[in-house]
């Protein structure tokens, strides 16, 4: 089964405490209907942002705003496709829980989701990949980080999803899950 592997800090501990006073003072505060409207929305964008350039998507977040608008931008088709994709999965994500469980299939239909019309081969859409890939610098061709090879990654999902439905997991602190 997956270990998390991480040591408690008191700087980690701090950034809970101050996480989980911010979300108190958020949940418990009056929200103007329209304000919170967009803050979610301002929320979504940032997340779809953020997940698509990790990715290596070139979109700017004010680009991924006005996709998201319905505007024109100039880029790729399959970065524009890529950051509607994420933003159609994050305004839906309570639709892919099973009962609150991550299962196997829940993984692997937000990886269709998110990654249709996007791979070179759309037969890899939801499935776990079946070629090395690597996380680099795209400008020195610096290697940055090597994910696991495909081989190991049905296997490290299985752990994933078996601990994500442990009672250890659910005793950790959701920030940190």
């Amino acid at each position: 089964m997956f270990e998390p592997n991480f040591t408690y800090t008191d700087a980690i501990v701090n950034r809970l405490v101050e996480i989980t006073s911010a979300r108190d003072a958020v949940v418990n505060a009056y929200m103007v209907p329209k304000w919170e409207v967009s803050l979610r929305r301002d929320a979504l964008l940032r997340s779809a942002h953020a997940s698509t350039s990790i990715e290596g998507n070139p979109l700017s977040l004010e680009e991924v705003s006005e996709l998201a608008q319905g505007r024109e931008v100039m880029a790729t088709r399959l970065a524009k496709q890529e950051v509607l994709n994420y933003l159609e999965v994050l305004e839906g994500i309570e639709d892919y829980l099973e009962e609150g469980t991550v299962t196997e299939e829940t993984v692997l239909r937000l990886h269709n989701d998110v990654s249709k019309e996007v791979l070179d081969d759309p037969r890899n859409e939801g499935r776990y990949r079946k070629v090395r890939v690597y996380v680099g610098n795209s400008v020195t061709g610096e290697v940055i980080f090597m994910p696991p090879p495909p081989g190991h990654v049905e296997g490290l999902m299985a752990d994933l999803i078996e601990w994500l439905a442990s009672e250890a997991a659910a005793s950790m602190n959701p920030v940190l899950v």
